[in-house]
């Protein structure tokens, strides 16, 4: 169902304090929030998505939404897309996979991208996108372009791609819950959820780092299923133009590995590792010679990023600082 409704004021966003009249007063024009954020989320809801509910639809209960998209023009006219609207997301995926297949949460990194069919999202309006995931609920917002002056913020990213982060943070949402705090104790545990570890082993590996419970059983199964795959593994790799000129000194490594000799393994593959950030990074900064550690460990964040978006199984921002404190 689709309406168009009239504002009567122009939403700029959403209030970070307090302030008495005549004193200035910090807003968040642009943002996610997730229901499992709690009164964030029921006090932002509560604001501009009921409001255009409500004049789109004065019966319809907040319960029934299953997706609402407000599009604001400059001249307070509104574009409400509710409920019938056809979703599409694009997800990368840990593994290969054929038409039809089904695809479950351990065959997914991230979701990097959701589109609206039929719908597009100008630079120059405003919108607020409301959507289920199961029992969560997801809102998006973005009121900059609707600031006057040069707090004007006209939309220069991809709609979809802020929305595909939010999705993953809902669909993920046990291992994107951990606050810096409990962060720290995982990489300092010098073990990283690394991306071949399927979902549900990463969560329950980061769950025993964070409670400080003994990880040797996980730790063999892990290592039990890496080596059983090795092949798949280092077939993988091949296919890589970055990786596979360094094949053969892998393929060393994991044999030492594989006979449990872990540090004729280490002594083999983290100059490897320290070779293939440096040549990526070179690659991306033909100007500089790609020496400092700390520039290599930030390049693999910004690089992942630039493709994607933060929020994944692939952790990127928290790889970066487990390679500077690791390599």
């Amino acid at each position: 169902m689709k309406k168009t409704i009239q504002l009567d004021e122009m939403p700029a966003g959403y209030s970070l304090g307090a302030a008495k009249a005549g004193e200035s007063l910090q807003i968040q024009f642009r943002g996610i929030s997730l229901s499992s954020y709690g009164k964030d989320f029921i006090r932002k809801v509560e604001g501009y998505p009921q409001k255009i509910l409500n004049k789109a639809c004065e019966a319809f209960h907040p319960s029934q939404v299953k997706t609402l998209i407000a599009i604001i023009k400059s001249n307070l006219e509104v574009d409400v897309y509710l409920n019938e609207v056809e979703v599409f997301a694009q997800v990368f995926v840990s593994k290969g996979v054929q038409a039809g297949d089904p695809v479950r949460k351990n065959d997914i990194y991230h979701i990097d991208k959701v589109e609206f069919k039929g719908i597009s999202f100008p630079n120059n309006c405003s919108y607020v996108i409301l959507m289920n995931n199961g029992w969560d609920r997801i809102m998006c917002y973005d009121f900059g372009p609707a600031l006057e002056g040069d707090n004007n913020r006209p939309i220069d990213y991809d709609v979809g791609q802020l929305v595909g982060a939010a999705l993953s943070e809902s669909i993920f949402y046990d291992v994107f819950d951990l606050n810096e705090e409990e962060w720290k104790v995982i990489l300092s545990s010098n073990w990283f959820p690394f991306s071949f570890i399927d979902y549900d082993k990463q969560k329950n590996l980061l769950a025993h780092i964070k409670l400080g419970w003994d990880t040797d059983d996980i730790e063999e199964n892990i290592n039990l299923q890496f080596v059983t795959d090795k092949e798949c593994w280092i077939n993988e790799i091949q296919t890589n133009k970055k990786i596979s000129k360094h094949v053969s000194f892998i393929e060393k490594a994991l044999n030492y590995h594989s006979n449990c000799d872990y540090d004729g393994s280490i002594h083999i593959l983290y100059p490897r590792i320290e070779a293939i950030l440096r040549d990526d990074f070179i690659r991306a900064n033909p100007d500089k010679e790609g020496r400092r550690q700390d520039a290599l460990s930030e390049h693999v964040q910004k690089n992942i990023t630039a493709h994607t978006h933060s929020i994944s199984r692939l952790f990127p921002e928290k790889f970066s600082q487990y390679i500077f404190s690791n390599f």
